[in-house]
């Protein structure tokens, strides 16, 4: 368990990073040269929800109840299923790739907290 609880911060962190990223670089993650204003709106935009959805899903299986340890896990989970459906849209394999390990690891963890 020690294990997954583990796996379940890293790939957290990882999103929260990302969410970063897509905050103060969005071209790094829209790989445009210079990005447009509506670049830079959507990349805090994403930073604003994803910074503490990645925190909450670090912490609630280390610190909240079952109940909302679940919740929260399959809500971060199905948050990365959309960033998989947009990389399956765009033909961001490493996209597809990090958010489909990201989905599996909340998935799993939500089901053996319960």
């Amino acid at each position: 368990m020690i294990v997954l609880l583990i796996l379940n911060a890293v790939v957290a962190i990882a999103g929260v990073a990302f969410s970063l990223i897509g905050g103060f670089r969005p071209e790094a993650l829209s790989e445009s040269g210079k990005p447009t204003a509506g670049e830079r709106f959507y990349g805090w935009m994403y930073a604003t929800r994803g910074v503490p959805l990645g925190v909450t899903a670090g912490l609630a299986p280390l610190v909240w109840t079952v109940p909302a340890t679940v919740l929260l896990l399959l809500a971060a989970a199905a948050a990365q299923v959309g960033d998989v459906t947009i990389g399956v849209a765009t033909r961001k394999w490493t996209m597809i790739a990090g958010a489909s390990v990201a989905t599996a690891v909340h998935v799993v963890t939500a089901v053996a907290v319960r």
